[in-house]
């Protein structure tokens, strides 16, 4: 880790960098600040991991590729990797930022991940284990840019990880709690086994009564989950399902579920013993609740493609589709997030059979929806209300099978 320049040597330097790029018509930087000399600063809570304000970690606008010059930033990115190798117990989560304006040609979801995802690898090319690098990402409505670069681009956020079967939760120096062992997930499962162990609970209590104490603080938790598991959650993934139960239980210790993030990460590093396994999940502080920039994209998605759910005639089973077990966890983020947030389930059917039943029935399916959500997804169930239109509503020709099959449906809008 490299010390800042003293500034009666840097500012001269300024000045004459300055002049010499009026002189030659360029522009030195563009975007918010100064954004050329912005420096690089990774902390894991007090403790400076690497800084410099020699240069700064670059992407290309619309790439994902980091650029990292050795004159600039390759000796603080050696000095993260030492550190990550000589604390194996600490986890990195690297948030690439990106703004909604640049492209996207990456099979990642948005630019931000793809980012973080590159970050990773050339961290891992240093020698700095896998599981110990995670992946986020956030939108930025501006980034600092010189000529189409992206400065900086990343934020750090220090965690634990599991190790063996022991509980450890870390923030920095300021909180830790551990217990000898953990939570344990059953192979393809997303709940825990109860009972919990007491030392374990009383681990959690303390996490929770740590988030209640420091309100500025959140807690992201990333669940494991391997490729040989099937997923019979509402959620993307059975990783994102654990990591929220897990946040189930920390709000009924009195934490708000603002506070709390939920990832998933494929680990097929897991071992399981007699089809269970120990931990499966990772935890990591960070400053503050997320941006509202997420919020602001789910209400959006929200409102424009409502959550529509198919059932076959005279039947409550739900099989969920990719794209609806995404919306169901943009769902939950909203209704975690959004102040008041609040949404509606509404059963509909076909024209078949008694009208007074396909009412109840209508009502019934609208019903068993939002008691889903409540099991399987951890909402509370005041927050949907649940009502039956019968077969008044028709989207299709109930004349035909098609049409008949679109017609019973419930409907989950946000209000």
């Amino acid at each position: 880790m490299r010390q800042p320049f003293s500034w009666l040597f840097f500012v001269p330097i300024l000045l004459i960098w300055g002049i010499g790029g009026a002189l030659l018509g360029r522009s030195i930087c563009c975007g918010a600040g100064a954004a050329a000399t912005s420096g690089l600063l990774i902390k894991d809570g007090a403790k400076t991991v690497a800084a410099t304000q020699a240069g700064n970690l670059l992407f290309g606008l619309n790439g994902a590729a980091p650029i990292i010059e050795p004159a600039d930033v390759k000796t603080e990115f050696n000095d993260l990797a030492a550190y990550l190798k000589a604390n194996p117990t600490k986890s990195v989560t690297l948030n690439g930022h990106y703004m909604a304006s640049e492209e996207n040609n990456t099979s990642f979801g948005n630019l931000g991940l793809a980012r973080g995802d590159a970050m990773k690898g050339y961290l891992i090319g240093l020698g700095v284990p896998a599981a110990q690098l995670l992946t986020g990402s956030a939108l930025k409505e501006n980034l600092d840019i010189d000529n189409n670069k992206v400065i900086g681009g990343m934020d750090y956020v220090f965690g634990t990880i599991a190790q063996g079967r022991s509980l450890n939760i870390q923030d920095a120096a300021a909180f830790s709690t551990s217990a000898k062992d953990n939570l344990i997930f059953p192979m393809s499962s997303y709940e825990y086994m109860d009972p919990v162990d007491t030392e374990v609970n009383a681990s959690f209590q303390k996490t929770a009564d740590y988030l209640k104490a420091n309100p500025k603080r959140s807690l992201k938790i990333t669940g494991l989950y391997t490729d040989q598991e099937t997923n019979s959650s509402v959620l993307p993934s059975l990783g994102m399902a654990r990591a929220n139960k897990i946040k189930g239980m920390l709000i009924g210790m009195g934490v708000p579920s603002k506070q709390i993030e939920i990832d998933a990460r494929m680990e097929n590093t897991l071992s399981f013993v007699n089809e269970e396994t120990v931990g499966g999940a990772t935890y990591a502080f960070f400053d503050g609740a997320e941006s509202g920039d997420r919020l602001a994209e789910v209400e959006k998605r929200l409102r424009a493609n409502p959550l529509v759910l198919y059932f076959k005639t005279n039947s409550q089973t739900l099989e969920l589709s990719a794209e609806q077990r995404n919306q169901f966890a943009d769902l939950i983020y909203y209704l975690d997030n959004k102040e008041g947030g609040r949404a509606s389930a509404v059963g509909h059917t076909d024209n078949r059979g008694a009208e007074n039943i396909n009412r109840r029935l209508s009502r019934k399916r609208a019903e068993f929806v939002r008691d889903y959500l409540g099991t399987n997804g951890g909402i509370n169930k005041n927050l949907i209300s649940a009502t039956g239109q019968g077969p008044d509503q028709p989207i299709a020709d109930n004349g035909t099978d098609g049409g008949r099959a679109k017609n019973r449906r419930v409907e989950i809008t946000i209000k």
